[in-house]
């Protein structure tokens, strides 16, 4: 793990298998912001229900808001899928 990145625990609510990828949307315990990721492997032992964790790292940029990098990981550490998003998208990271 990244020394900046923080790590936030969630819960899996949604798993829809599309043709090439799985889409899971993931809400976070404490805020229930929901995040999307559209791109997980369809063989990954995850199901509804689970728990899983984001790391959220703030990526360089000359932006005023610089973007997030989330990445979505099971309770093993296995690496699920990961987006970019805005921090306006999420709320208290830290």
């Amino acid at each position: 793990m990244n020394q900046s990145a923080k790590k936030i625990h969630c819960e899996v609510i949604s798993i829809a298998e599309g043709k090439t990828w799985n889409n899971i949307v993931v809400q976070r315990k404490v805020s229930k912001k929901r995040l999307f990721f559209g791109k997980a492997k369809k063989d990954l032992d995850l199901n509804v229900g689970d728990e899983a964790y984001l790391e959220i790292e703030v990526m360089p940029s000359e932006l005023p808001e610089s973007p997030l990098r989330v990445t979505l990981y099971d309770m093993n550490g296995v690496k699920i899928d990961w987006t970019i998003i805005q921090p306006s998208q999420i709320d208290n990271i830290r």
